[in-house]
This record gives structure tokens, sequence and C-alpha cells, in this order.
């Protein structure tokens, strides 16, 4: 990410949003107090891990104020933790996005072949 990018936003909920990198195209999502940087494909398997791993009972450990879900990084020493209503808001932001994207991708195709 860079520090006078214009940052176009994706999706957006009470607690972050997705946004694009329209200099570098990286894909920020912030939430929170957390910004994480990925390319499309990175950004796209995070949002299905998280999604498709909050059931998990591996993941289920109740920590103080109400977050339940710890996710491991590929760092040793960070975990990324949610609740439920967050993990929910995390999976509309990433609905919006895959809406968005897929509307994209139509509209380039229809351009390059008229």
């Amino acid at each position: 990410m860079h520090e006078r990018s214009n940052l176009e936003i994706l999706a957006e909920s009470l607690n972050g949003y997705v946004s694009r990198c329209l200099c570098c195209h990286e894909f920020n999502l912030a939430y929170k107090n957390v910004l994480l940087v990925f390319d499309e494909e990175q950004l796209i398997r995070f949002f299905e891990w998280v999604l498709s791993n909050r059931q998990l009972l591996d993941n289920f450990h109740p920590l103080p104020h109400g977050r339940c879900r710890i996710f491991s990084s590929p760092h040793s020493n960070l975990l990324i933790v949610y609740n439920d209503e967050e993990i929910d808001e995390l999976a509309g932001l990433f609905a919006e996005v895959q809406i968005v994207l897929e509307a994209r991708r139509l509209v380039n195709c229809q351009k390059n072949n008229p």
C-alpha cells in the first residue's frame, strides 16, 4: 500500500471497508483496528478461509469482550479474533466485493468483445 495512493472503496460496513489501491492494485481490508493488504486472489482466499472455518471447534475459544473465534496467521505471534457478529459483517463485505468484481469482469468482457 502506498502512502499517497487513491483508494477506491469496493464495499463498506459500519466497522470497515474493502478498497483497491488505484496505483498498485492491491486490495485493503480494513476492519476495526486491523488493515490487511492482499492481491485479489489472496483477498478472496482470506474471506473464504474465515467464512468456511467459522464453526470449527478448533477455532472456538471464548475470550474477554465477547470474541470467541480465533484464526491463526502464518506468523506464530499473530492471531486474528472475531465474534460471530463480526464474521457476519465480514461475510457481508465479501458478498459486496464479489458482486462488484464480477460486474467489472462482465463490463470489461463486453468492452473487449463488442
